[in-house]
C-alpha cells in the first residue's frame, strides 16, 4: 500500500461527495486532522474505520487502499434491458416485500451510476414511474428509451436478463471493471450449479473463451467504455465478442451467487435466500433507500 495514492484516493473522494475534511472527520467520529495526515500521506486509516469510510467515499475498500480511483476519471450511465416474460415475471414483482427492480437498480447504486436508462416493455415502465418516479428520492436519474438507437453515446454499464447476484464487496469488481481502458467487460463467476449456463473461461490476460467445459459463467452484467460503443449491440450475445478475442473478464471471488429470475420458483427460493439472510445478519439487503443514503447517492 501506498500512503500517498491512498491518501489522494481519499482526498479526491472527499471532494466528489461535496464534504470538507471536517465533515468527513465528523461522519468518521475523528479529527479533522486525522483526515488531513490521510490525503497527505502521512498515515492511513485505522483498520477499524476503513470499512466506514469506503462506504462514505462510495469506494470499496481494495480499490482504497491501493488509491485505484481511476473509475472516477470517466463517467459513467447505466442501461437496464427488460424483456417479457412468459411467467409472468417482471419488475414489480415481489421478493420478500422488495420488488424484483429494486435488486436491479441496486447494482447500478453499488457501481456509482446514478444515470439509468431503461429499456422494457409497457408494464415495466408503468410499474417502475409508480414506483420510483425518475429516481430522484434515491439520488438517481431515470430515463426511458423505446430502443438503443436513442441511447447517448458513452461509458455504459448493462444489466440484462434480470440477474439475481450476491457477495461481497461487489462494488470493488464493478470498479475494477470501469477501470479497464478500452476493453468490453463481463463479470464472472466460478462455476457452480446456479448461474445462467453461459460456460466460459479465460487465458492469463483475461480475455473470454465461451467453453462448456469451462470453470466459470458469465453475468449479465457487463461493462461498455465509450470508444466500444458502436459494438454495445454485442453484450447481448457475447458469441461475437468472443469470436473477435475482444470480450474481457472480471472475475469475481469465491462464495458469490448469480442466476437469472425467470420463474415462480426462482422468485421463491430468492425469497427464502434473502429471508434467510436477514434474519441471520439483522439488517435488509438491497434496500435502494438504505443503499443511496449509506453511499451518500441524497
Amino acid at each position: 500500500m501506498d500512503a500517498k495514492k491512498t491518501g489522494e484516493a481519499i482526498r479526491k473522494l472527499r471532494n466528489r461527495i461535496g464534504y470538507t475534511q471536517r465533515d468527513l472527520a465528523a461522519t468518521l467520529g475523528v479529527t479533522d486532522k486525522a483526515v488531513s495526515k490521510w490525503e497527505r500521506g502521512l498515515s492511513v486509516p485505522d483498520i477499524a474505520i476503513i470499512t466506514e469510510l469506503s462506504l462514505v467515499l462510495n469506494c470499496d475498500v481494495d480499490n482504497l487502499l491501493e488509491g485505484n480511483i481511476t473509475f472516477l476519471e470517466k463517467s459513467w450511465q447505466g442501461l437496464l434491458v427488460l424483456k417479457e416474460n412468459p411467467n409472468h415475471i417482471f419488475s414489480g414483482t415481489l421478493i420478500y416485500g422488495k420488488p424484483m427492480v429494486y435488486f436491479l437498480l441496486s447494482y447500478f447504486m453499488l457501481a456509482g451510476v446514478r444515470h439509468i436508462n431503461i429499456l422494457c416493455p409497457e408494464r415495466d415502465k408503468k410499474f417502475i414511474r409508480e414506483c420510483i418516479a425518475d429516481g430522484s428520492e434515491y439520488g438517481l436519474s431515470v430515463n426511458f428509451i423505446g430502443d438503443l438507437s436513442e441511447l447517448k453515446r458513452g461509458n455504459t454499464m448493462v444489466v440484462y436478463d434480470e440477474p439475481f447476484l450476491y457477495g461481497s464487496n461487489l462494488t470493488k469488481y464493478f470498479q475494477r471493471a470501469m477501470s479497464k481502458e478500452n476493453k468490453i467487460s463481463a463479470l464472472t463467476v466460478y462455476k457452480g450449479k446456479g448461474g445462467n449456463k453461459c460456460c466460459a473461461d479465460f487465458n492469463n490476460l483475461k480475455v473470454l473463451r465461451l467453453n462448456d467445459e469451462g470453470n466459470c459463467y458469465c453475468i449479465p452484467i457487463c461493462f461498455v467504455p465509450v470508444n466500444r460503443f458502436e459494438d454495445l449491440n454485442c453484450v447481448f450475445n457475447y458469441e461475437t465478442l468472443v469470436e473477435r478475442n475482444q470480450l474481457y473478464a472480471e472475475p469475481m471471488g469465491n462464495g458469490m451467487i448469480e442466476y437469472s429470475i425467470k420463474t415462480k420458483e426462482d422468485v421463491f427460493q430468492t425469497a427464502f435466500f434473502i429471508r434467510y439472510l436477514e434474519n441471520m445478519m439483522g439488517y435488509k439487503i438491497y434496500e435502494i433507500a438504505e443503499i443511496a443514503k449509506n453511499r451518500n447517492l441524497i
